[in-house]
């Protein structure tokens, strides 16, 4: 049974819903802001990441103790569709916590880095951004267990805004709505004062993306106990998550089996995966040398102007030539 709201009207149905209905609130429950102390009454998130998701739920308070597996899922979203999960740079006084992942749908980086680049004397602190399948699992399940962590409210996993790449969290909201407003972005409001998305152009309904990224990675190393990959929410999924390794899968994301499922309409033109290289299992993303097709691969240039020279060749390039070149290349 489909668990996402989401999903079931199309995007513009995804941007004016009753955000109390669709998209819980982040005030005061998220994690990613604050940065836990091992006092003795909860696991390592390190130790707690040679476990199973299910165990770092039931005894952490940290979405970081599941950071491997959401990097594997992150580089799989990205392979499916390139650009979903651009890395927002640093620029003007930002400051990123410690668990944040630094990523919004690329158009609305853009936009976040040229409202930053337009204010640099004034300072924004994120303190939620992109949040994986893996990490909502965590905060739906602290928050069913009588709002433990200090989760008062939480989107089940699949139909956070968090994981579609068009959320942030700041809690300079007073000093940023109007500027932020201007670049495109939603504030939610008193509902959630600390909340904005991007519904600016270029922004895509990515809902499930991010649960189809796991499915994925399930069934590569899971041949024998496969699941649907329909990036919808159910109790097969929920299953699957809860007894899978925190570290990450033992083979990670791989481009190369997402390119039949990639529309070259869907390439980002400045699409950077620099966190991706933390994953474990990278080596399944390493790039293509840039004259296995020439003729196609050339074509790369067009759509990202970094991969042009053979030195700037890397994941993002290979990517697009995976998305792009396969057919021609095969010929």
């Amino acid at each position: 049974m489909m668990d996402n709201p989401a999903r079931r009207g199309g995007f513009a149905l995804f941007v004016l819903l009753s955000a109390a209905s669709v998209f819980p609130a982040c005030a005061g429950s998220d994690p990613e802001a604050r940065d836990q102390q091992n006092d003795g009454s909860e696991a390592d998130p390190e130790a707690l990441a040679s476990g199973t998701v299910g165990q770092a739920a039931a005894n952490s308070c940290d979405t970081s103790s599941v950071k491997g597996l959401s990097l594997q899922i992150i580089a799989e979203g990205n392979c499916l569709r390139a650009g979903a999960y651009s890395a927002v740079p640093k620029a003007g006084k930002v400051v990123f916590g410690s668990n944040v992942f630094a990523k919004l749908q690329a158009p609305g980086r853009d936009q976040l880095v040229a409202a930053l680049k337009a204010n640099p004397s004034k300072a924004i602190s994120i303190n939620s951004m992109l949040r994986t399948v893996a990490q909502q699992y965590l905060v739906y399940t602290w928050y069913q267990a009588s709002h433990r962590c200090g989760i008062e409210l939480a989107a089940t996993p699949g139909s956070s805004n968090h994981e579609t790449g068009l959320a942030l969290d700041t809690s300079q909201y007073a000093a940023w709505t109007s500027i932020l407003k201007a670049h495109g972005f939603r504030w939610f409001g008193n509902g959630d004062k600390v909340h904005f998305d991007y519904v600016g152009a270029g922004a895509k309904d990515y809902s499930g993306l991010d649960v189809q990224a796991f499915q994925r990675l399930w069934n590569r190393n899971h041949p024998s106990d496969k699941i649907a990959e329909d990036g919808e929410w159910g109790p097969q999924t929920n299953a699957r998550m809860t007894k899978s390794p925190a570290k990450g899968f033992a083979k990670g994301a791989s481009c190369a089996s997402a390119a039949a499922t990639t529309e070259i309409a869907e390439l980002d033109p400045a699409a950077t995966t620099d966190a991706d290289t933390d994953d474990p299992n990278a080596e399944d993303l390493a790039p293509p040398a840039k004259t296995a097709c020439d003729a196609c691969v050339d074509s790369i240039c067009a759509v990202d102007s970094t991969c042009c020279n053979d030195a700037d060749w890397n994941e993002t390039c290979a990517a697009h030539a995976q998305a792009s070149c396969t057919a021609a290349c095969s010929e």
